[in-house]
């Protein structure tokens, strides 16, 4: 039902259980709120990129110095974790579904969706342990018949160039992390027959 969203996609997509929160808008949003809430989008998918750059391959790094810089990784995750733990706790952060982005559309399934043919606001919550969501503006383009069995369709509205790289970016790299672990979990699997 609502799970079977994946299946339409096509192309590059990140799927994972996140929060969204939405609303109906009933602008267009103009070319100034547009720039900033691409400025806004750009810096925390820019600080995304960099976290998750920073635990790349350690390989060129003498092993001491590399081990050094693993655990204070390990810590620094750590403590990242518990302040995120306390600040959602503090905060009203939607519930968690099943969320599917794509390089220009979000599609997830829920009790409450946006009706068709609607422009929304929208917050995903993309990053885990970071209070903060991606914020941007879409129409939703979902069918009458996906709208009655609660699933959602939005488009982006209004991305600009610099944010929509970071974003392709971001769903490469997490493409590229399933498709890993599925490699991985096979092997395990093959080794234990």
């Amino acid at each position: 039902m609502k799970e079977d969203i994946e299946e339409s996609v096509t192309g590059l997509a990140y799927t994972d259980n996140m929060s969204i929160s939405w609303k109906v808008v009933d602008y267009h949003p103009d070319d100034s709120h547009l720039a900033l809430v691409n400025e806004s989008n750009e810096s925390f998918l820019r600080a995304v990129s960099a976290i998750s750059e920073f635990t790349k391959d350690l390989s060129d790094v003498a092993p001491g110095l590399s081990h050094e810089i693993a655990r204070l990784d390990l810590k620094l995750n750590l403590v990242l974790d518990l302040v995120s733990q306390l600040v959602y706790k503090q905060l009203d952060i939607p519930d968690i579904c099943r969320v599917t982005v794509t390089s220009g559309e979000v599609m997830w399934g829920a009790d409450n969706v946006p009706p068709p043919n609607k422009m929304i606001f929208v917050q995903l919550y993309i990053q885990h342990g970071t209070p903060k969501p991606l914020c941007f503006y879409g129409q939703v383009v979902t069918s009458v018949d996906d709208f009655a069995s609660g699933k959602a369709r939005v488009n982006f509205v209004g991305l600009s160039g610099p944010v929509q790289q970071w974003l392709d970016k971001l769903i490469f790299r997490h493409h590229r992390r399933e498709v890993a672990f599925k490699k991985a979990a096979n092997s395990d699997a093959k080794k234990e027959s």
